[in-house]
């Protein structure tokens, strides 16, 4: 306990160590104790010893004794110094070790902190150089950037994105309203409604397309892409992303947009547009419950404007006719053209066709009128087709297909006019899709034959050609005339194979008859309108008469005035080629078409025949014989022959006669008969004159 306290004693702060002063301290109590040892222990012997040999041996032990007692004294002086001391430097070496272990737990937590200090020195500079970069990638990117802090409702343009847009960095606010102000009118709803819906289910990443306005007034297209942060209970925090100017590509995709969709040479909507304006339309409408009509419209006769007047002026025609259609025709309506001289309207919100019959006569009121193009007058005609939604059917593929039967049933049966479809309508559509089918196997079954009808010289009565008449023996419904199926055959391009059939039949009849010794006669073959005007036509009739060895002077086609003035300039070259091969040409029908003397003249014609039309006219004292009698001598005196067709009775054959007609046909003289009648008719060699 004692040691504890003088050790704790030296162990105090406040003592202080002086080693001379403890050796001297020692020093002095052995000195003290050794002059009292001396001057009590010689008193006391001296009295209480008096011999002097007694006292010299009691002096030696007391010499002894004294050894042993400083001896003792020093080391128990000596002892209590040590072991303060051991006990001391046991202390000092237990605090050393503790202080040697918090030393090293003290180096180690330096090292740590040097290396959090050190750490902290790369985030800080990381930081630095991300702030930095952050700065240079604002300033430095070609878009704008854009943070917006939901939570704290601050909407961060960078003031590079504010500059491009024409503004000084104080000029718009950081707040959300800022943005919306920018936005364009019409895309301000779309663009609330986009962020909204981002929001809502938490997409991956917003994107949106707007306009955004300049500080000149302008605007720019705007794509804008952003990602969100969202709190752990699913909160959105910020968003931050980029605005780019897509103005340009904007401008591209709209030239574009107006190539795939609009009409190049009117400007107006084209067929694709039109389709799907129709498609949405009609699903809007399912949903409400109500009707439109869709109007298809044709000009009537447009080709003649293209042939007589050249593609040129029927571009130009086909603009204006577009002007007016865009004038009279406003939204909620819409036009397109949807090719040619075709183009389709809708009225919308119709109510009962007595409304859609005034909306349609209205706009005819501005279409048929006095049209003056390139110092050429000319008036023109529509033909129109409507049907109505949801009345006769709901569906766009069957609604344009209504419109286009009953359009098509207008110009097939009086022209400039409109009308409703009806049922009838397509039955009988289907009843011509019918027959052209059957047309095809009739070509490829060879169900086809010729007829032939005489034509005589009427001074005599002679047999001198013979018109081949083609006739269709169908399987079950039986003969067939030509009226019923040559118009369809035109229409769709079938007329080119039968044409073809029918030149080299007739030909190789010819060539038969000479064979078996009949006399020779002119083969009259009639060639279609479609044909006249392609240069085919020549290879053909080349062909035909180096296989048949035919002569070519007894071969006489035949043309209508119709079918030339299809294409007057390529009609006249083909029919000039043909002629300079020795082949004859007859102008048929004449006066049922055109009947200008002014083309009669230009044409590389042999000889005219006179429509039946103007034969049946013809009369005792009629006006008819006046005008057949100016017809025949003037094709004489422009030096052509002229034959009179639908001869039907004596006064008729008398009166043509009597005005120097030189030929005729018709069922005085012989219906169209087959060939077994004609060699009949050959083998007599007798007048035809009944």
């Amino acid at each position: 306990m004692g040691t504890n306290q003088d050790i704790n004693y030296y162990l105090n702060p406040n003592y202080k160590i002086y080693p001379h002063f403890e050796s001297m301290k020692i020093t002095f109590i052995y000195g003290i104790l050794g002059v009292l040892w001396i001057l009590l222990s010689d008193e006391l012997l001296s009295r209480l010893v008096g011999d002097v040999e007694v006292y010299k041996r009691v002096s030696f032990y007391k010499g002894w004794a004294y050894v042993v007692l400083t001896m003792g004294l020093i080391y128990s002086l000596i002892l209590k110094r040590l072991s303060v001391s051991k006990s001391m430097l046991r202390k000092i070496y237990e605090n050393f070790e503790e202080l040697s272990s918090n030393n090293e737990e003290l180096i180690a937590l330096e090292e740590e902190l040097r290396h959090q200090v050190d750490e902290l020195d790369l985030h800080r500079n990381a930081l630095s150089m991300s702030e930095q970069r952050y700065k240079l990638a604002i300033e430095g990117a070609d878009c704008g950037i854009w943070d917006w802090d939901v939570e704290n409702h601050i909407y961060y343009f960078s003031a590079k994105w504010k500059n491009y847009l024409g503004y000084e960095e104080y000029e718009i606010d950081n707040t959300f309203r800022a943005w919306l102000n920018l936005l364009h009118p019409d895309e301000k709803k779309d663009a609330i409604g986009k962020v909204s819906q981002y929001i809502k289910f938490k997409r991956d990443v917003y994107e949106d397309v707007y306009r955004m306005r300049c500080k000149d007034g302008s605007y720019k297209w705007i794509l804008s892409k952003g990602k969100a942060i969202w709190s752990e209970d699913g909160k959105i925090i910020r968003v931050a992303g980029s605005h780019t100017d897509i103005s340009e590509q904007k401008l591209v995709e709209e030239k574009l947009n107006a190539l795939v969709y609009n009409d190049a040479l009117t400007q107006l909507s084209n067929r694709l547009s039109f389709e799907e304006k129709v498609t949405r339309l009609i699903n809007r409408k399912y949903r409400i419950h109500k009707k439109f009509a869709l109007i298809y419209m044709d000009i009537d006769n447009f080709k003649n404007i293209n042939d007589t007047l050249g593609h040129f002026v029927g571009d130009l025609l086909l603009k204006e006719i577009a002007n007016v259609l865009k004038e009279k025709i406003k939204n909620p309506h819409f036009v397109a053209r949807l090719g040619g001289d075709e183009f389709a309207i809708i009225f919308d919100d119709t109510h009962d066709r007595e409304e859609v019959i005034d909306r349609v006569q209205d706009l005819l009121k501005y279409l048929r009128k006095r049209w003056k193009l390139q110092n050429q007058e000319f008036f023109l005609s529509f033909s129109i087709g409507i049907v109505l939604y949801p009345e006769h059917t709901d569906d766009l593929a069957v609604l344009l297909k209504y419109a286009d039967i009953a359009m098509y049933a207008v110009k097939k049966n009086m022209k400039d006019n409109y009308c409703f479809y009806v049922d009838q309508i397509e039955e009988e559509s289907l009843k011509r899709i019918r027959i052209v089918n059957e047309l095809r196997r009739a070509i490829e079954n060879q169900e086809f034959t010729l007829y032939y009808q005489p034509i005589v010289n009427l001074e005599g009565g002679h047999l001198i050609a013979v018109e081949a008449l083609i006739r269709w023996i169908h399987p079950e419904r039986g003969m067939i005339p030509p009226m019923e199926f040559i118009p369809l055959a035109e229409e769709t391009g079938l007329i080119y194979d039968i044409g073809e059939w029918v030149v080299k039949t007739a030909l190789v009849q010819k060539k038969c008859w000479e064979e078996q010794g009949y006399p020779p006669i002119k083969m009259s073959i009639n060639v279609s309108g479609k044909r006249v005007t392609q240069d085919g036509l020549i290879d053909e009739i080349r062909q035909v008469i180096t296989e048949t060895q035919v002569k070519s002077d007894e071969i006489q086609l035949e043309v209508t005035e119709t079918a030339v003035m299809l294409d007057i300039k390529a009609s006249t070259r083909i029919l000039k080629v043909i002629k300079d091969m020795g082949v004859k040409i007859a102008l048929d029908d004449f006066g049922a078409g055109y009947s200008s003397l002014t083309y009669l003249q230009k044409l590389p014609i042999d000889s005219v025949k006179l429509d039946r039309d103007f034969i049946k006219n013809i009369s005792d004292m009629g006006q008819g014989n006046v005008i057949v009698d100016s017809i025949i001598k003037l094709t004489h005196e422009l030096g052509m022959e002229i034959v009179a067709e639908g001869i039907e009775t004596r006064e008729q054959l008398e009166f043509l006669k009597t005005s120097g007609c030189d030929y005729g046909q018709g069922y005085l003289f012989s219906r169209p008969v087959p060939k077994e009648e004609i060699e009949a008719l050959l083998s007599r060699d007798m007048p035809l004159m009944a």
